[in-house]
């Protein structure tokens, strides 16, 4: 591949190798599902929920297939859909920065491609991996090149079965509420897909203004001088102790409930091309001895957020030190463990 950020603008060059690309491969394919509507009201062929990398590759992907009714919705403003530039707090992704990721087999589509027409190929070189405020960018490039039809600030509430065998979908947007009628719904919400952030009934003993989730906004530059504890040792947790140490944090205590720390991160097979190709062919009993296996064995948190936050001699790692109680004391919090009580001025739950 040339270095395109010789040209006068690396971006634009690559969006005119993109443009051809397509045009050669005869895509998008054009529109073939017939319209419908219902008493007047248009259907939608496909609703997406959630505008982050998955849904916009779901998008990218129908549209090049010729399905062109179709939206994304996400209440989130736009550009910042997803964790990485709201409540993601490490410094870049976690996974190698090759992965293609989301580009649909086009070359011109990967982030290598974006960030070498960016910044040049020896820049490309000398990285680790994606900045996270960068990636972000990328999939903000992704989604205009491709033109995609994302709505922002839109929250779907409600999803309804009809007797027709589509979907009702009860949104609301800046106070207005609207029903859109789709054939098919695809969720692409992430973690929060799962329901949300969980806390422990624990913190129902503490005054909501001297705790936080991972997931939560936070004012890191209020914990200055002030003691923090974390709970918990994974890779969100160690990226909001850090976060807290840089601000200026004066003591940090993380509480772990294991005897140690995992070394070895044997989920990683999944990224093998023979898990790619081949685990969709296994019998459901495989599938299930793989997943149990390699969730049983847990993630261990990622070695930069771990050297991160022991870079800090006022970071403090407590093992075997599940929660067992939670007092609140005048302006702080008392965290009590099997091995001593820890005054807090601030708790991060991850």
């Amino acid at each position: 591949m040339s270095d395109l950020s010789t040209f006068p603008s690396g971006l634009d060059a690559l969006v005119a190798r993109l443009r051809q690309d397509l045009a050669w491969l005869e895509l998008p394919a054009k529109a073939w599902v017939p319209a419908r509507t219902v008493k007047g009201q248009p259907v939608v062929d496909v609703v997406i929920i959630g505008g982050g990398m998955a849904g916009l590759v779901a998008s990218g992907m129908l549209k090049r297939l010729g399905v062109a009714n179709h939206v994304v919705l996400d209440k989130a403003p736009a550009g910042q859909e997803g964790p990485w530039v709201t409540f993601a707090r490490m410094r870049t992704l976690r996974s190698p920065k090759q992965l293609t990721g989301p580009a649909m087999g086009l070359p011109a589509l990967t982030f290598r491609a974006y960030y070498e027409a960016r910044f040049g190929r020896e820049e490309w070189a000398a990285l680790d991996r994606a900045p996270r405020e960068i990636w972000m960018e990328y999939l903000i490039w992704y989604r205009r090149v491709l033109e995609l039809p994302v709505r922002n600030g839109v929250s779907v509430d409600v999803v309804l079965p009809r007797e027709d065998g589509m979907l009702d979908l009860v949104c609301s947007e800046g106070g207005r509420v609207e029903t859109i009628i789709a054939r098919h719904v695809v969720l692409a919400t992430g973690r929060d897909g799962l329901g949300g952030p969980f806390v422990p009934a624990i913190a129902k003993n503490i005054d909501r203004g001297h705790w936080a989730h991972t997931a939560d906004e936070v004012d890191f530059s209020a914990l200055r001088g002030k003691r923090v504890g974390v709970i918990g040792a994974g890779a969100s947790a160690m990226d909001n102790a850090a976060t807290a140490l840089e601000a200026g944090a004066a003591r940090l205590d993380m509480f772990v409930r294991r005897k140690e720390l995992p070394r070895i991160n044997k989920f990683t097979g999944i990224g093998s091309q023979g898990v790619v190709h081949g685990f969709a062919g296994l019998p459901d009993e495989w599938k299930w001895r793989f997943l149990n296996y390699a969730m049983g064995e847990q993630t261990p948190p990622p070695r930069p957020s771990v050297l991160r936050v022991s870079s800090f001699d006022q970071a403090h790692l407590h093992l075997e030190s599940p929660i067992n109680g939670l007092e609140q004391e005048g302006d702080h919090i008392v965290v009590t463990t099997p091995k001593a009580r820890y005054p807090v001025d601030f708790l991060i739950f991850g």
